[in-house]
Formats: C-alpha cells, sequence, structure tokens
C-alpha cells in the first residue's frame, strides 16, 4: 500500500513540475505572411513556394527588457520559447541582423494571458530585394523612391503593364481617376511582361496613389 502511495506522489509530483514549467515559458511562432494576398498572381506580393521557403528556415530571435537579453533561435517551425522573466515587459526582435526580414515586437504592458503568441513577418522587403535582383534596371525606373522623385517633380502618373489585358471597366474608371486627381496614364519603355516588373509596377503605382492622396481608389 505504501509503494503504491510513493508512486502516486511521484506522479502527483511530477504533474506539478510540468505545471510549472509550462508556467514560467510561453510559446512564440514566427510567420512569415504576404503583405498583398491576391487571388491575381501579378499583384501579389511573393509567390507560394517562395513564402514556403522563407517559414522553413530558422529565425533569431533576440528578447530584452530593463535587465535582460536573451538570444534564441526557432525550430523549422518557426517556433520559439518565451522565459518567465520577460512577461510583464519585453522587446522581441526577429531577424535582428537580417533586414529584408526583420521585426520588432513591443509589450509595454506584458504579454499578456495566452500560452502561446504569433509574430507575422511580411515579406515586402524581401520582395522588394528578390524582384529587384530579377529586374535591376526595370527596379531602379520604377521603384517608390522614383515614384515619389515623379511626383515632386510634377510627373504624376498610373502605369499599365504589358501583358495584361485590362477590362473597359477597368480603363474607364482610370479614366475617370486620372482627370479628377490630374495624372497620366502611360505604359513604361522596355516591360517584358515578367511578374518581377508587375510586382515593381504594383509598388509604384500603391506610392503614387498615396501622394496623390487617393484613399479609395474605386
Amino acid at each position: 500500500m505504501k509503494r503504491h502511495l510513493k508512486y502516486i506522489l511521484l506522479i502527483l509530483t511530477a504533474g506539478i513540475f510540468q505545471n510549472l514549467l509550462a508556467q514560467e515559458t510561453k510559446v512564440g511562432k514566427v510567420k512569415v505572411v504576404k503583405y498583398r494576398d491576391t487571388d491575381d498572381k501579378f499583384t501579389e506580393s511573393t509567390t507560394d513556394k517562395t513564402l514556403a521557403y522563407l517559414n522553413k528556415r530558422k529565425h533569431d530571435i533576440l528578447i530584452t527588457n530593463r535587465k535582460d537579453t536573451t538570444l534564441l533561435k526557432t525550430d523549422s517551425l518557426g517556433i520559439f520559447k518565451i522565459p518567465y522573466k520577460y512577461f510583464s515587459y519585453c522587446r522581441i526582435t526577429v531577424n535582428p541582423k537580417t533586414k529584408n526580414l526583420r521585426e520588432e515586437f513591443l509589450f509595454i504592458e506584458g504579454i499578456g494571458e495566452k500560452d502561446s503568441l504569433e509574430f507575422k513577418i511580411y515579406d515586402y522587403h524581401i520582395s522588394n530585394k528578390i524582384d529587384s535582383t530579377k529586374a535591376p534596371e526595370f527596379y531602379n525606373k520604377f521603384n517608390t523612391k522614383k515614384a515619389e522623385q515623379d511626383f515632386f517633380a510634377g510627373r504624376k502618373r498610373y502605369l499599365l503593364g504589358n501583358g495584361i489585358e485590362y477590362s473597359k471597366k477597368f480603363i474607364e474608371q482610370l479614366e475617370l481617376k486620372s482627370k479628377e486627381h490630374g495624372f497620366e496614364i502611360e505604359y513604361p519603355e522596355k516591360m517584358y511582361g515578367t511578374l518581377e516588373e508587375h510586382r515593381i509596377l504594383y509598388r509604384y503605382n500603391d506610392r503614387m496613389k498615396e501622394l496623390l492622396g487617393i484613399k479609395n481608389w474605386w
């Protein structure tokens, strides 16, 4: 009887110990997602294949508070554990030394009561890098900084891409917007119609719309 009680006590003690360990850490998960996720392959930010590759990599995690610093690495699923001493206040930086996948999260009032947290990293910068590498000349002509330069130089325009068949309704609405906001409709020179070029144009047009003050496009 005493032996059975001993085993029961051991099981109960192990259970309590596991619960204490669980309370001393929270699970974080890094997930790379599309900043532009559509059914249109010409305007989505990256391909599903690229996104799957980015989500299989291990990410560096830097956790800091007012006293301590911890450097961790996720597993291949993007999972890492946040120690208890960072629960009340912390700054979590994902990929601190990787410019194109770096993101910072600040928890001034603590990380909350949830046992797990998801940290989304948008693919904007990595998508930009891929496009600038695969279509460097086109990128230099039509990146977002060029859109700003064109706008302030008085060259306000919306660029239509080669390789896309635009609907009649789209063109009609675009022409109405051009009259309302004072921009020209143009086709860029020397465009081959690649996905990289279309993504570059999308970002150019998106920045130009912001500068023109167009909030609701249609």
